[in-house]
Formats: structure tokens, sequence, C-alpha cells
């Protein structure tokens, strides 16, 4: 009994751990800028959303704060939840620093993608929602937790089968709209990032040198 009820604590995580520092930062930025769009929507558009437009102004915060804007109640939801949950996770694991900056890398790059095929396309696409940065926190969990298995719904799922289904489910749902494919890339932004630093980590610990201390972050292949 102590066993399972000890497997449920680890699997549903009590509001502290779930609340974690910049994952709560994050989520308040959402709703509040969610509430900007709705109220308004052509400031907006015209400074806060991403844009050619915006980067040809020299506009450059858009490249950060595009992520904050959801513009749909399941986006702000779905966003929400998978930032809540899985987030979190790899905040604990990962500590606040190192997910902030996997967050502006991933908003970063993918936001410059963005502008970059818009540009080329000639098209004059608006973006904006949490996608890419949570598609990039998705991918950094499956590679942390790998064969952790979490309860989802009715079945255990291992961490990394999870964050392939939530990729795959991306790239179906924009199959109508490709340009939106450019926030699953997320995924492999993240993917890349957290292998870049396992092997700078990895080299480090092995470093006659290295001031390598037990806890620190390490590629555990």
């Amino acid at each position: 009994m102590a066993e399972v009820e000890k497997h449920i604590e680890r699997v549903i995580p009590s509001p502290r751990k779930v609340f974690t520092p910049a994952v709560t930062v994050i989520l308040v930025g959402m709703v509040a800028g969610f509430t900007i769009v709705y109220y308004a929507t052509d400031f907006t558009v015209k400074y806060l959303a991403l844009s050619v437009t915006g980067m040809k102004h020299v506009m450059i915060w858009q490249l950060l704060t595009y992520p904050f804007l959801n513009g749909c109640n399941w986006s702000l939801v779905w966003g929400g939840l998978l930032l809540l949950f899985i987030g979190s996770a790899v905040e604990r694991e990962w500590r606040t620093k190192s997910f902030i900056g996997l967050w502006l890398i991933v908003s970063v790059v993918c936001g410059l993608i963005w502008v970059v095929i818009s540009a080329i396309a000639g098209k004059s696409y608006v973006g904006g929602g949490t996608a890419s940065c949570v598609y990039g926190i998705v991918a950094v969990f499956g590679v942390l937790y790998r064969r952790r298995r979490f309860l989802v719904l009715f079945w255990s799922v291992e961490a990394q089968h999870l964050a392939w289904a939530f990729i795959i489910i991306g790239i179906i749902l924009g199959i109508r709209q490709p340009i939106t494919w450019i926030w699953v890339a997320g995924a492999l932004v993240g993917y890349l990032y957290v292998k870049l630093r396992m092997r700078m980590e990895s080299a480090a610990r092995r470093s006659p040198q290295s001031s390598y201390r037990p806890g620190d972050f390490v590629d555990i292949d």
C-alpha cells in the first residue's frame, strides 16, 4: 500500500511541485497575453505578435513576446496544462536558470525561422502562441526522463513515447496550415539544446581541472 501511495505521489505531484518559479511566471504571462489579445487586438498584432514588418522596424522584442499571445481558449488551456505538468518536471530536474535559457532559445530560434520563411514566401503571417516553446520543453522532457513512466489518463507511458506522441499530434494538426510546423520544430531545437548541454557537462566532468559537483547535469547515456 505504501508503494502504491508513493507511486501516485510521483505521477501526480503536489501544487508546490507543479507551480515552479519559472512555470508560474510564464503562466501568468500567458494569461496576461491572452487578455491583451482580447482587449487590444490591433496593438497586439502591431507591436507584440511576430511579423516580418515588425522585424523590419527593429521590434526585436517580438521574438520574446509572441509565445505569450494565445488568441484561442483551447491553445491557452492546452499549452498551460502541458507547461504546468511537463514544464514543471523539466524545471525541477534542470533548475530554473537552465529552464529559462531553454525557453528563450527556442522562442528566438523558432521566431527567426518563422520570420525568414514568411519573408521568403512573401506572406504577411503574424505569429503568436506558446506552441514552439512547449514543444521544445516536451522534447527535453522526453530526453531527461527517457524510460520513466508517467500516468496519462488510465495508462502508464514512458516519457520518450509521450513526447513523440505530442510531436506527432502537432505534425498532424499542422497539415492544413504547414507554416505551424515551425512551432513543432521547437522540439528539434529543444532536443539539440539538451544534447549540447549534455556533451558540455560530460566533457566538464571528465576534465582533470573540472569543478564538477555531484548533482550537476550530466549525460547518462
